[in-house]
């Protein structure tokens, strides 16, 4: 990441912008309605998103950007079941996967909410970057 923002600041002209999206370091939640069954499992997911935010913050004190605007949003990635939820992360997220513990205690969640679809939550930081130069 920090080689990704000193690209961005050699090939962004002056008046440009940088923005940054990246999720929190926090596992991601596997919820039914306001109930989380349990959370996605990703062995070093925590310290690459962790690294992400380190890196942004070195490349503001290095002073190549100034923060513009940061933000957080929450985003949802649905299934229509908890196995195509599973099957999803399986596929698309790396090295992450959904436990057999979570499945179950999700399809018990799943009985007692009828028309509710099962879902990831993750937190993603936006920053707004104007490089800086000497």
């Amino acid at each position: 990441m920090v080689d990704a923002l000193n690209r961005a600041h050699r090939m962004v002209k002056a008046g440009g912008l940088v923005v940054d999206f990246h999720v929190s370091a926090s596992p991601s939640p596997v919820e039914v309605g306001d109930t989380t069954t349990g959370h996605v499992i990703s062995p070093d997911a925590e310290l690459r998103h962790a690294a992400a935010g380190v890196a942004l913050a070195t490349s503001v004190d290095e002073g190549l950007f100034a923060v513009e605007e940061a933000t957080t949003f929450t985003f949802y990635t649905y299934g229509n079941t908890i196995d195509e939820l599973r099957d999803y992360i399986a596929e698309n997220w790396r090295d992450s996967r959904i436990d057999q513990r979570t499945v179950d205690a999700t399809r018990e969640a799943l009985r007692g909410a009828p028309g509710v679809r099962p879902r990831i939550r993750e937190e993603v930081h936006v920053t707004r970057l104007r490089p800086r130069y000497p």
